[in-house]
């Protein structure tokens, strides 16, 4: 009887310490929470998130009135603590990547978007070779040929009228990033909406992989478009062409000189690359639509420069994407991305307790910055092409990203603009007749839009 007795003791006396220990463990968080920035981390599994998907740059702003220059809250599935102002510079001394956890599952988490460290910088330099001078005049050709075609189907379709160009742009970045960045037009064509079902995963709320669910689906297609990606690596390691003219290409290529990436980390980076110059650009057209449009003196210099680098007959050449880019067509291209960025939002993960201001950032947490605040972006409807953007302080013009997580693709993803800039401008005019600026998931300027070649009148609007 006393030994059932002190069993039971002892059983108490382990709930009791056990219990008393939760007490402990939740007083020293709630202790350590108040040390942590102002704010709120918002509701259960939510946060904020509502809020910040209505307006991202509205919600930095409120919140920076409401609660200072740095704030807590809770976004995305994550505590966060924005940083706004000169603060921001902290992000450059932050390597490890802090996006939400469902975009990894998404992008792969092989990517080079997604990895921190050693095989983060390998995978940058072993990357670096699709990106490179020489591989962007042999992507030449092929990007003003399809940039070309996609122009006049634009023509074609604005002979009924305004239209919305989504679906258009979509499709033209679409075979850009199926021939230049995977060098294939064969199949992947007929999932481009098998591509959009797996990046509309990334704007749910609750990123639940279950089949019926949202979530769920992107992450089938993800599977799907893997298998596609598979089918065509496979077909490279076989030919082995090492005159291939294809971004893919030349990695593997760059992989046999030394150590090659992993076939995982190939699929990712396959997927990213499209990510990367699909979305972004979409989005940034859009944008530079909206533009020539409403800014016609800029227009009229713009056409003025190119006429006296590019006759608009015969095809380009490098040398003359690098004069217009060096010229007041890359400062229109770099003012309006830096005006609307389409990534508007930097997240970085902290990997240990770390302290600014006075205020504690606990391990696990991520720190984020917008674009549109630290750059100081007043008027996101207006331009400044007095800006001169190579002289800029990094947080003033810092569309692709900041420090060692600058986007890999940067050079090529404002090369690909700089054709469409100077295909449009020397043989088609711009109405836009509507015009909305979106948010979320990325930020842009939706248009309806009529595109007639300069030889045509333009239709009725």
């Amino acid at each position: 009887m006393q030994v059932a007795l002190s069993r039971q003791g002892q059983g108490k006396l382990a709930l009791l310490a056990g219990a008393s220990l939760l007490v402990v463990r939740a007083l020293l968080r709630r202790w350590r929470l108040r040390r942590t920035p102002p704010g709120w981390l918002g509701l259960p599994l939510l946060g904020e998130t509502l809020t910040l998907m209505a307006d991202p740059v509205k919600f930095v702003e409120d919140h920076k009135k409401l609660y200072g220059p740095i704030f807590k809250t809770g976004v995305l599935g994550s505590k966060c603590v924005y940083l706004t102002g000169d603060h921001a510079k902290l992000i450059l001394k932050m390597p490890n990547v802090g996006w939400p956890a469902h975009f990894l599952d998404i992008l792969g988490h092989t990517a080079v978007s997604s990895i921190n460290g050693p095989r983060h910088k390998f995978q940058r330099t072993v990357c670096g070779a699709a990106f490179t001078d020489e591989a962007l005049e042999r992507y030449l050709p092929a990007v003003e040929r399809l940039t070309s075609e996609h122009l006049e189907l634009w023509a074609q379709m604005s002979k009924a009228g305004p239209f919305d160009p989504r679906d258009a742009i979509k499709a033209y970045t679409f075979e850009i990033a199926e021939k230049i960045l995977l060098g294939t037009s064969i199949r992947l064509g007929s999932l481009m909406s098998t591509f959009t079902e797996m990046i509309d995963g990334m704007a749910v709320l609750l990123p639940f992989n279950l089949p019926f669910l949202k979530f769920g689906r992107a992450m089938r297609a993800r599977k799907t478009l893997l298998t596609e990606y598979q089918r065509i690596i496979d077909e490279k390691h076989a030919s082995a062409d090492s005159n291939a003219r294809d971004m893919l290409a030349l990695v593997m290529n760059e992989g046999q000189r030394g150590e090659p990436m992993t076939n995982e980390e190939l699929l990712d980076f396959s997927l990213t690359i499209q990510f990367a110059g699909h979305d972004t650009t979409k989005s940034t057209i859009q944008t530079l639509l909206y533009y020539l449009d409403a800014k016609p003196a800029i227009r009229k210099e713009l056409e003025e420069e190119l006429s006296a680098i590019y006759d608009g007959s015969a095809p380009l050449t490098y040398k003359q994407v690098q004069a217009c880019q060096d010229g007041k067509c890359g400062r229109f291209i770099s003012e309006v991305m830096r005006a609307i960025p389409a990534v508007n939002t930097l997240f970085r993960e902290v990997v240990e307790d770390m302290e600014i201001e006075g205020y504690l950032i606990p391990k696990g947490w991520k720190v984020a910055a917008s674009l549109s605040e630290v750059q100081q972006i007043n008027d996101p409807l207006d331009i400044d092409m007095s800006n001169d953007h190579k002289s800029m302080r990094v947080l003033e013009n810092c569309p692709f990203g900041l420090g060692n997580r600058m986007c890999l693709g940067y050079r090529f993803g404002k090369f690909e603009l700089m054709v469409w800039l100077m295909c449009i401008l020397s043989k088609y005019s711009v109405a836009v007749t509507k015009s909305q600026l979106v948010p979320f998931l990325f930020h842009y300027v939706a248009v309806q839009v009529a595109i007639t070649s300069k030889a045509s009148p333009m239709p009725a609007s």
